[in-house]
C-alpha cells in the first residue's frame, strides 16, 4: 500500500469522526464508560493482590522454650528450628526482651507486673516461605526437644489464607468478565456507528471502489474511537488515584501502592484495550457490510 493511500485513509478516518459527531460521541462514550469501570477494577485488584501478598508474607508463629532448657543450649535449638525445610527466618526473643515489650504495651499499668518477677518464657518468632505450610511446620517445631508450646493461630491462619485466595481469584474472574463484556459492548457500539453508514459503503462498492479503499478509513476511525475512549478514563483514573494516595493514609500491610507503579501499567492496558477493541469492532463490522 502506497504512503499516499495510507495518508488518505488517515485523513478520511479523522474527518469521519466529526462528520458523524453524535455517533462518534456515542461510541467514544461507550468505550470511555466501560474502560473507566475496567480501569477502576484493575486498580482495586492490583492493590488487593498486593495487600494479600503482604499479609501472607508477614504471617508468623511463636515457639515457646521450656524453662528447663539452659541458656547455653538456646543457640543450638534455634539452629535446629532453622534447619527445618520451609522456614525463612528465626528470631530469638529472650525473657527479658519479652518482659520489656509487655511493659511497653501496658504503659501506665506496667507496675502491675513488677512484683511478679518475669513469668514469660524465652521464645522464637518463626516466619516461613509458604504461609500455607504454617500448621505442618509448627507441628514439626513443637516436636523438637526443648520446645514447650507452639502458637500459630490454629484454624485462623488456614481460614485467612483461604479468604485471601478467594479474594484474588474473584478479582481475576471479575476483571476477565469485564474485559469480555467491554469488548462486546464497545464493538457493538462501533458496529452501529458503521451500520448507520451502510448506504455510503454500498454506493462506494457499486461504483468500483476496492475493499481496501473502503475499509481503510473505517479502520482508522474505529481505532481513533477506541483510543480517545481509552484516553479519557486513563487521565481521570491517573489523577484520581494520585489524589487518593496523597490524601488517604493507610498502614502496612494495607497501604496503597505508588501511583507510577500502578497507573503506568493500568494506562497501558486501557490504551491497548481501546485500540484493539476499536480496530476489532471495525474489522468485524466491515466484513458484513462489504458483502454487497
Amino acid at each position: 500500500m502506497r504512503i499516499r493511500t495510507i495518508g488518505r485513509h488517515g485523513r478520511e478516518g479523522f474527518k469521519n469522526l466529526f462528520r458523524n459527531g453524535w455517533m462518534t460521541f456515542a461510541a467514544v462514550s461507550a468505550v470511555a464508560g466501560t474502560l473507566l469501570i475496567l480501569g477502576a477494577s484493575l486498580v482495586l485488584s492490583v492493590n488487593v493482590q498486593a495487600m494479600s501478598t503482604n499479609i501472607e508474607s508477614q504471617l508468623q508463629f511463636n515457639a515457646y522454650v521450656s524453662d528447663s532448657v539452659p541458656p547455653q543450649k538456646l543457640p543450638k535449638l534455634g539452629e535446629e528450628i532453622h534447619a527445618i525445610p520451609g522456614i525463612r527466618s528465626v528470631t530469638f526473643i529472650s525473657k527479658a526482651q519479652a518482659l520489656k515489650k509487655m511493659k511497653q504495651l501496658l504503659q501506665a499499668n506496667a507496675d502491675l507486673i513488677n512484683g511478679l518477677g518475669n513469668p514469660l518464657p524465652n521464645e522464637f518468632v518463626i516466619q516461613v516461605v509458604d504461609p500455607h505450610r504454617i500448621p505442618a511446620i509448627a507441628h514439626e517445631v513443637s516436636a523438637l526437644p526443648g520446645i514447650g508450646k507452639v502458637e500459630y493461630g490454629g484454624s485462623v491462619i488456614p481460614r485467612l489464607l483461604s479468604v485471601m485466595t478467594v479474594v484474588r481469584d474473584t478479582a481475576v474472574v471479575f476483571i476477565v468478565g469485564l474485559v469480555i463484556m467491554g469488548m462486546f459492548l464497545i464493538s457493538n457500539t462501533i458496529k452501529i456507528t458503521i451500520f448507520t453508514r451502510r448506504r455510503e459503503i454500498e454506493i462506494m462498492k457499486l461504483v468500483g471502489a476496492t475493499d481496501g479503499f473502503i475499509r481503510g478509513p473505517f479502520f482508522v476511525e474505529g481505532t481513533l474511537m477506541g483510543f480517545f475512549g481509552a484516553l479519557l478514563p486513563s487521565v481521570v483514573l491517573y489523577e484520581a488515584y494520585r489524589w487518593l494516595v496523597k490524601s488517604v493514609t493507610l498502614f502496612p500491610p494495607f497501604s496503597l501502592l505508588p501511583t507510577p507503579y500502578v497507573m503506568d501499567r493500568v494506562v497501558v492496558v486501557l490504551l491497548g484495550c481501546g485500540l484493539f477493541i476499536g480496530l476489532w469492532g471495525s474489522i468485524v463490522s466491515m466484513r458484513k457490510f462489504l458483502r454487497v
